[in-house]
C-alpha cells in the first residue's frame, strides 16, 4: 500500500513539473504571442511531453529497466489520449463556459493527470 502512496507521489512531482510547463506555454504562446488556442495547447503538450515521459520513467515507475522501445510507444499512446482528452475538455469548456482561461487550464490539467496516471500505471510502464 506504501508503495502505491509513494508511486502516486511521485507521479504528482513529475505531473506538476510537465503541467507548469504545459501551462506557462499556453499562457505565454496565447496571451502574449496570439497564437490560436489549439496551437498554443498542441506546442505546449509536446514540450510538456518529455519532461513527463523522463520523468516519470526515471523517477515515478523507476521503469529504467525497461526499453525505450516498450515503454516509449505505450507512453506516447496514453499521452495522445491525454492530449485528446486535455484539449477536448479545453476547447469545449472555453468555448461554453465564461470562466478564466488559466483556470480552465488548470482544471484540465488536474482531470487528465488521473486519466493519464491509471493509464501510464497499468500500461505504458507495467512491469
Amino acid at each position: 500500500m506504501l508503495a502505491h502512496v509513494l508511486t502516486f507521489a511521485r507521479f504528482g512531482i513529475i505531473g506538476v513539473l510537465a503541467a507548469l510547463t504545459h501551462y506557462a506555454i499556453v499562457i505565454l504562446l496565447f496571451e502574449q504571442m496570439h497564437i490560436a488556442l489549439a496551437y498554443a495547447n498542441l506546442i505546449a503538450f509536446c514540450l510538456a511531453f518529455w519532461v513527463s515521459y523522463f520523468g516519470h520513467r526515471h523517477f515515478t515507475f523507476q521503469a529504467q529497466q525497461l526499453s525505450h522501445r516498450q515503454t516509449l510507444p505505450k507512453f506516447f499512446i496514453v499521452a495522445t489520449l491525454g492530449f485528446v482528452f486535455n484539449e477536448s475538455l479545453l476547447l469545449i469548456s472555453h468555448h461554453y463556459l465564461n470562466i478564466s482561461l488559466s483556470i480552465l487550464v488548470i482544471i484540465a490539467i488536474f482531470l487528465t493527470a488521473i486519466f493519464t496516471f491509471l493509464l501510464n500505471r497499468f500500461f505504458a510502464f507495467q512491469h
